[in-house]
């Protein structure tokens, strides 16, 4: 069986979504009808009628049984089991646990360049200085396995506009050192 991914979401989720109601009876239906193939709005519906973190609502949705489309836990793991995440990223100095439910959903867009590189080995750190000032500093340090360390670092004073500017600096410094080596060869 798989698990159930964006991509499965994205083709499946008209069949998919009364599993879903079946499952948490707290969604609404309407709230579900209306994000169409919206996976990460899905993980947010979930979020909000279960009370959990988005790193359990991630797991237990990756979870979900649709035995008819072979998705769900099965006996074994989940097809991207053990590939890294920004569920990885460690809250450094100026970030409290508390924010990082909302954090990782600002940064969950990350997950496609992510995935190609495995759990173990892989670091994110997140940290801010001088947080809400004109002086803000936000740093994302990005470790993968035989790639020197990725830095991506935003001044905007704006907290959501530092983290979007971090995203996709990091998103392009790891589809560039990709790019490099495979030109390599």
């Amino acid at each position: 069986m798989q698990a159930l991914t964006h991509q499965v979401w994205e083709e499946h989720y008209v069949t998919i979504r009364s599993y879903v109601l079946e499952r948490w009876p707290g969604v609404d239906r309407l709230d579900l009808e209306a994000i169409a193939d919206d996976y990460a709005g899905l993980l947010e519906l979930v979020q909000r009628a279960t009370g959990m973190t988005a790193d359990d609502v991630n797991r237990e949705v990756r979870t979900l049984d649709v035995p008819e489309l072979n998705i769900g836990a099965g006996d074994s793991e989940p097809a991207d089991d053990g590939r890294a995440s920004v569920a990885q990223l460690r809250l450094g100095q100026g970030f409290m646990d508390r924010e990082r439910d909302r954090i990782v959903r600002r940064l969950e867009k990350l997950n496609r360049r992510l995935k190609r590189f495995p759990a173990e080995g892989t670091d994110l750190l997140l940290t801010v200085k001088e947080r809400d000032s004109t002086s803000q500093k936000v740093t994302l340090e990005c470790h993968l396995p035989r790639y020197t360390p990725f830095i991506a670092t935003s001044a905007n004073p704006d907290l959501r506009a530092a983290l979007t500017e971090v995203r996709e600096e990091l998103w392009r410094q790891i589809d560039d050192a990709a790019s490099q080596r495979r030109r390599k060869g």
